[in-house]
């Protein structure tokens, strides 16, 4: 199967998912805060801004600004450093994350509100908990102001037009 082209990698906003690899037992409580704690030094290293986000059992789910670092190198070194530490915590020389990763462009301020809910409902819709403030490995309870996070996630004034494009562009 052919691997689809990026088309832009920096300076954007990404809605990004990535999946355990086939066969990869799901990540345990522990295994998620080891993925979370990655995600914060990724954020250091790479200086870019995370808006959203969610550690689920079998996949992830950012909503990020790109500012100095590539996508690609961003996504690399954090699946890296989580998945080495989780692959150590369970003794274990194996992969744990696929090899790619399924990454979306907001072109206008109405795809953010979208893929931000998204995010945020999706341990709701998993049936992991009833509200998405409950889920301790999601931004969620930062926004739903119901006490702190273990990662606290940069805020955003999303424009009021919705057409509003969220990267300076040439016809403005």
């Amino acid at each position: 199967m052919s691997r689809l082209r990026r088309i832009e990698t920096a300076g954007r906003f990404f809605f990004i998912t990535t999946n355990l690899r086939k066969g990869a037992a799901p990540l345990a409580p522990a295994e998620r805060d080891i993925c979370l704690d990655a995600l914060a030094r990724a954020r250091t290293k790479h200086r870019f801004a995370l808006f959203a986000y969610a550690i689920m059992p079998d996949h992830v789910h950012l909503l990020v600004q790109t500012r100095e670092a590539v996508l690609p190198q961003l996504m690399r070194d954090w699946k890296s450093a989580s998945g080495f530490a989780v692959a150590k915590r369970r003794g274990k020389r194996t992969a744990i994350w696929q090899a790619r990763y399924f990454d979306f462009i907001l072109r206008r301020a109405s795809d953010f509100g979208p893929k931000f809910d998204y995010i945020h409902n999706n341990p709701v819709t998993a049936g992991l908990v009833s509200k998405p403030e409950d889920w301790p490995w999601s931004s969620a309870a930062f926004y739903g102001k119901r006490g702190s996070v273990r990662l606290r996630p940069d805020v955003f004034e999303v424009p009021s037009d919705p057409n509003e494009p969220l990267w300076p562009v040439p016809w403005k």
